[in-house]
C-alpha cells in the first residue's frame, strides 16, 4: 500500500444503514414499495420507497433524492431537519469527516501513523496551531451566548444523526464502501459539536493562515543580505545591486489595478507622510529557519488538503437594471483542491412550520451542518477570500529559566514567563508521543522543531512565536445560521457582522432587486512600529515579514466593522465583483503598509476580477443567468497580454541581428546558437503573436481549427513562461537555497517597471536579468526572453514525444485529475481513475495563468497538469417568483463507484456545464420517483 502523506480521505457510505429495509444510495428514485395520498407536486405525493425509524427525532422526515444524488430534506423541525442531515452526511462522507476532524484536530497519527511517519508530524504541527483548542473554546462560547440557540440546536442534532449512521457501522447494520477500511471501523470515535467546530476552523486556517509566508520573505530578504552584502553602491556596485534583489522580487503592488472599486473604503489619509517610529525589521537568528523548516513542511501539507494555493475564488453580482429580465444574478466559484469525492455536499433544508422554519440550499463542508453558499427562497450569497492579514510571526528574546523557573521572553522591557502545555499524541501502536507545546501569552505558540515525528527541546536565545486570529474563539456559524433565514440584503450583511475568522468577501443579491458586497473578519490593529517599510526604507518593519516581539510592533485593538470594506450595487454601479483583489486600491502605490487602516499585502494579480469586469462590460444590459455560467467558464490568459510583447520585442532585435550582425551585441552570441532553429523559432514567436489570448484546450473532438491553434500557441507560451521564470530566478534561489515570492509578479515588475528597479546593473537593466552560473558574461533581458523560447521548444517536443508542433494542443498537457484522499485507492476511486482508457492523464482543459475558470498550470516544466479550481460553480437567478438555481461538483455525492452520483457531476464540470438546483417543492418532485421517511423510534 502506498504511505500517505497529506492524509486526507473523503467517503461517501452507501450500503445497508436502514433499521427496517435496507436503503440504497438512490433511495427516493426506484419504483415506490408504499403509496400516498396528497396533493399533486407535494413530497408528500411522492410514494414512500423506504422507512426508517431513527431514535430521538421530533416527528417524521421526508427525504427526496434528485438527479444528482442532492438530498432534499424536509421536517417540521429545525433539529429533525440537520440530524437527518448528520444521518446522510455520514452515510456518503464519514471517512471524509473523520479524516478531516483528526487532520485538525492532530490526532492523524491514532489511524495511519503505523503506515505513515508524517502522520506524527502533521499531527504535531497542528496540535502547535491548536485548532481543537480554539474549537472548544468555540463551543464553551456558543453554549452561552442567546444569539446562538439555532446554532447550538444544529450542531447537536447533526453530531447526534452522525452517530446514528456510525453505531449502524459499529452493529454490522451498515458497512464502510470498498476501499474505505483503512478509514473506518468499528473504533470510529462517536461525533462531537467540537468535531465540526474543528473542520470549520481548519477551513479558517486554511484560508487565512500566513505565516509560512511572512517567514519566507523574511528568509529571502536576510539571505540575500547575508549571500551578497555590500550595502555601499560606489564601492561595491554589483553585490550591491544584488543585495537589493529581494526589494525588486518582493512586489506589493499587483499587475492589475481595473477592478478596484476605491469607494469601497474610506480614502486615504496619506499615511505615508504621518510621523512612524523608525523600527527596523529583526534580522533573524541563524539556524532559526533551519529549526522551523519542517513544522512549515506539514503546515503545508495541511494545505494541500482542502484549500487553493494561491486561495483564490470568484463571486460577483449584477442589478437587475443590466438584466435581460430584470432580475438580479448572483455567481461563486470558490477556488479550493480537486478531490474525490468532492470538497462541498449538496443538500437542502426545508422546515415547514414554527419558529425555525426556513427553506435553504446549497452546499456544505462534510462534517459542517447547514448550508455554507447558497441561496433560500428570497436571498443569494457567495463568498471569495478577502485575503486579510490576520497574521504576525514574531521573533522572540528568551532569557533561560533559572532553578526551574520558566523560560521568558523578553515584552515591553519584562520578562513574560513563558506557558508550556502538554499534550499525548496517539502513535497507532498503541503508545503516544508527548508534544510538548510552548506558548507566548501576549502572541501565541511558539513554532516548534520537528524531527522524525518527535519535538526537539528548543534552545538558544531566539524563536518564532505566531499571533493568528484563529486562536480565539470566534462563531462563524451562527453567521451561516443567519445567512439561511435573512430576508433582504440587509439582513444578509448584518449576518456577516458576525463573521470573525477566516474573512471573506460576501456578495449577495435578492428577489427585491438589491445587490450587495461587504466583508468581516477579526483583523488586527498594529501598532505604526509594525509598519515602518517605505520603499526608501526597505529594513523597515511591516506585518508580511517577521516582527521584533519585544513590544514595538504589538497589535492595539481590531479594525472596526466601519473600516472594513463595502459596496452597494446601484444604477451607477450595476455589478460588483471579487476576485482577491485589492479591494480598496491600498496596494496601487506599491506600499500597502501606508494606508488609513492596514488590511493586508498578499493581494491576488486582480486578472480574474479584470477579466469578469471586461465580460460584464460586454453583455451590456442583457445580461442572463446564461452569461454568468459562460462567464465562469472563460479562460482568456490576460497575463499573455502583459507578456507577449517583451517576446515581440525580443524577437525583433533577434531577426535584426540575423539580418545585420553586430547590431546588437548583447544578444548576437546567442544569436549565432540559434540561427539553426530560426525557422523553427520564427513559427513559434507568429503563432504567439497571433493567438487572441484563448487558453484553449484544442484536445476535444470537435474542437475548430481556430481553437486547436489557440491551443499550440497556449502551449508555446506556458512553456515559454516557465523557461523564463526559471531563467530569471533560479541562479540566484539556488545559490540563496530559498524560494516562496510570487516570481509571475516580479517577472512582470521586472519588464515593466525597470526604473522602479533597485537592483540595476550598469546598463540599468535588472542585476536579476545575469545568469549568476555564467563565470564573466552578463546576460541581458533579451538574452533570457529568447533563451527561454528556444528551451520551450525542445521541453514541449519531448512532452509531446512529437517534432509535429501541430500536436502540440495545451489539453493535452494541461489536465486535472480528482485524485482520492483515500491511500492506495488513486486506481478506483480517482475521477479519472489512474487506469483510465480515455484520460489516462486526467481531465484535458483549457485555461493557464490566472484565467477565471482558475486552472493554473504548474510551471516548473515536468507537466502543466493542475489540483485545485473551482470546486463548485453557483448561479443563481433571482426574481419575485424565487431563485432558479444552478451548480456543478468536480466529482459527484456518492464515494461508491458503482453509483450513479459517483462522478455524473464531475461530467458536467469538466466541460463548463451545470445542471438546475431543485428548489421549490414542484421542481425537487419533477426529479424524485419516491421518498425516504424517517420516524421516530418507539
Amino acid at each position: 500500500m502506498r504511505r500517505p502523506s497529506a492524509l486526507v480521505g473523503l467517503l461517501a457510505l452507501s450500503s445497508c444503514s436502514d433499521n427496517t429495509t435496507p436503503a440504497t444510495p438512490d433511495a427516493g428514485r426506484a419504483d415506490a414499495v408504499v403509496a400516498t395520498d396528497a396533493p399533486a407536486g407535494s413530497v408528500a405525493s411522492l410514494p414512500i420507497r423506504q422507512t426508517t425509524r431513527l431514535p430521538g427525532m421530533d416527528g417524521p422526515v421526508d427525504v427526496a433524492t434528485d438527479a444528482h444524488g442532492w438530498s432534499h430534506i424536509r421536517a417540521t423541525t429545525l433539529r429533525d431537519a440537520t440530524y437527518v442531515q448528520g444521518y446522510l452526511q455520514a452515510r456518503e462522507r464519514m471517512a471524509q469527516m473523520d479524516i478531516l476532524r483528526r487532520l485538525g484536530s492532530g490526532t492523524l497519527g491514532e489511524r495511519f501513523g503505523v503506515v505513515s511517519s508524517a502522520a506524527i508530524g502533521q499531527d504535531l504541527a497542528f496540535r502547535a496551531i491548536g485548532l481543537r483548542r480554539a474549537a472548544v473554546a468555540m463551543w464553551a462560547q456558543i453554549q452561552t451566548e442567546p444569539s446562538a440557540a439555532r446554532t447550538r440546536v444544529a450542531l447537536t442534532a447533526f453530531s447526534a444523526g452522525v452517530n446514528q449512521y456510525l453505531r449502524e457501522i459499529r452493529s454490522g447494520r451498515a458497512e464502510a464502501p470498498p476501499s474505505t477500511e483503512l478509514v473506518l471501523g468499528e473504533t470510529t470515535p462517536d461525533w462531537s459539536e467540537v468535531d465540526s467546530l474543528v473542520i470549520g476552523r481548519y477551513q479558517s486556517y486554511s484560508l487565512s493562515y500566513s505565516a509560512d509566508t511572512e517567514i519566507a520573505n523574511s528568509q529571502l530578504i536576510d539571505a540575500v543580505r547575508t549571500t551578497f552584502g555590500g550595502a555601499d553602491p560606489t564601492a561595491a556596485p554589483e553585490r550591491y545591486a544584488r543585495r537589493a534583489m529581494a526589494q525588486d522580487v518582493l512586489v506589493w503592488r499587483p499587475p492589475s489595478e481595473a477592478a478596484v472599486v476605491p469607494d469601497f473604503y474610506p480614502p486615504r489619509s496619506g499615511m505615508a507622510q504621518v510621523f512612524r517610529p523608525t523600527t527596523q525589521r529583526p534580522h533573524l537568528a541563524a539556524g532559526l529557519y533551519d529549526r522551523v523548516a519542517p513544522f512549515f513542511r506539514h503546515v503545508r501539507e495541511g494545505f494541500s488538503v482542502w484549500g487553493d494555493e494561491s486561495r483564490g475564488s470568484n463571486n460577483w453580482v449584477v442589478t437587475p437594471g443590466v438584466t435581460r429580465n430584470g432580475r438580479a444574478l448572483l455567481a461563486n466559484d470558490p477556488h479550493l483542491a480537486l478531490r474525490a469525492p468532492a470538497i462541498w455536499w449538496g443538500t437542502h433544508l426545508t422546515v415547514t412550520g414554527g419558529a425555525d422554519a426556513v427553506d435553504v440550499a446549497g452546499t456544505t463542508f462534510p462534517g459542517v451542518p447547514g448550508v455554507v453558499i447558497g441561496f433560500n427562497q428570497r436571498v443569494a450569497w457567495g463568498v471569495t477570500t478577502a485575503y486579510y492579514d490576520v497574521t504576525d510571526v514574531y521573533q522572540e528574546t528568551i532569557t533561560a529559566g533559572v532553578g526551574g523557573a520558566p523560560d521568558t521572553v523578553l515584552f515591553n522591557g519584562r520578562q513574560v514567563p513563558i506557558q508550556v502545555i502538554t499534550e499525548q499524541v496517539p502513535d497507532g501502536a498503541g503508545g503516544n508521543v508527548e508534544a510538548r507545546l510552548e506558548v507566548v501569552p501576549h502572541h501565541g505558540p511558539i513554532v516548534p522543531e520537528i524531527v522524525n515525528g518527535r519535538i526537539v527541546r528548543r534552545t538558544g536565545s531566539r524563536a518564532l512565536s505566531i499571533r493568528w486570529t484563529g486562536h480565539q474563539a470566534t462563531d462563524e456559524f451562527s453567521t451561516f445560521m443567519a445567512l439561511a433565514y435573512a430576508r433582504n440584503v440587509d439582513d444578509a450583511r448584518a449576518a456577516v457582522e458576525g463573521f470573525g475568522v477566516g474573512a471573506q468577501n460576501f456578495v449577495f443579491a435578492d428577489i427585491e432587486g438589491r445587490t450587495g458586497y461587504a466583508s468581516h473578519a477579526v483583523i488586527p490593529q498594529r501598532a505604526a512600529g509594525a509598519l515602518t517599510w517605505r520603499s526608501d526604507n526597505p529594513e523597515g518593519t511591516n506585518p508580511c515579514t517577521v516582527l521584533p516581539g519585544t513590544g514595538e510592533a504589538e497589535w492595539t485593538g481590531t479594525v472596526p466593522s466601519a473600516q472594513i470594506p463595502q459596496a452597494v450595487g446601484s444604477a451607477t454601479r450595476p455589478y460588483i465583483v471579487t476576485g482577491n483583489n485589492d479591494q480598496v486600491g491600498a496596494t496601487r502605490d506599491g506600499n500597502p503598509f501606508d494606508a488609513t487602516v492596514y488590511l493586508g499585502c498578499g493581494y491576488a494579480s486582480g486578472w480574474r476580477a479584470e477579466r469578469i469586469t471586461q465580460r460584464l462590460q460586454m453583455a451590456g444590459s442583457q445580461m442572463t443567468v446564461e452569461d454568468m455560467q459562460s462567464i465562469q467558464g472563460d479562460h482568456t490568459v490576460l497575463a499573455g497580454g502583459r507578456f507577449r510583447p517583451f517576446l515581440m520585442s525580443a524577437f525583433a532585435r533577434l531577426e535584426a541581428e540575423w539580418t545585420t550582425p553586430g547590431t546588437h551585441p548583447d544578444i548576437a552570441a546567442l544569436a549565432l546558437t540559434l540561427q539553426p532553429r530560426a525557422a523553427r523559432l520564427r513559427d513559434a514567436a507568429m503563432r504567439v503573436q497571433s493567438w487572441t489570448l484563448d487558453g484553449a484546450s484544442g484536445a476535444e473532438a470537435d474542437a475548430t481549427p481556430a481553437q486547436r491553434r489557440d491551443a499550440v500557441a497556449t502551449s508555446i507560451f506556458h512553456g515559454w513562461m516557465s523557461r523564463l521564470l526559471r531563467g530569471t530566478f533560479s541562479d540566484e534561489t539556488a545559490v540563496l537555497r530559498v524560494g516562496g515570492f510570487d516570481s509571475i509578479r516580479a517577472a512582470l515588475h521586472l519588464l515593466e517597471h525597470p526604473t522602479e528597479l533597485r537592483a540595476r546593473t550598469a546598463s540599468g537593466e535588472s542585476v536579476l536579468w545575469d545568469d549568476l552560473s555564467t563565470a564573466g558574461a552578463t546576460e541581458t533581458r533579451d538574452v533570457i526572453v529568447l533563451r527561454s523560447l528556444d528551451e520551450a521548444m525542445a521541453d514541449l517536443e519531448r512532452l509531446t514525444t512529437t517534432a509535429d508542433v501541430e500536436r502540440w494542443l495545451w489539453g493535452s498537457l494541461h489536465t486535472v485529475r480528482f485524485s482520492s484522499l483515500i491511500p492506495g485507492t488513486d486506481a478506483t476511486l480517482s475521477i479519472p481513475p489512474t487506469t483510465d482508457g480515455a484520460f489516462p492523464r486526467g481531465f484535458p482543459r483549457p485555461g493557464g495563468i490566472d484565467v477565471v475558470d482558475a486552472s493554473g498550470p504548474g510551471l516548473g516544466g515536468s507537466n502543466y497538469s493542475f489540483g485545485s479550481g473551482a470546486s463548485q460553480r453557483l448561479s443563481v437567478e433571482l426574481g419575485p417568483d424565487g431563485p432558479r438555481a444552478f451548480n456543478a461538483l468536480p466529482g459527484g455525492q456518492s464515494i461508491d463507484t458503482g453509483s450513479p452520483y459517483f462522478r455524473d457531476e464531475a461530467e458536467l464540470w469538466r466541460s463548463n456545464r451545470t445542471h438546475a438546483v431543485p428548489f421549490r417543492e414542484a421542481e425537487v418532485v419533477a426529479e424524485a420517483g419516491g421518498r425516504w421517511r424517517f420516524e421516530p423510534a418507539p
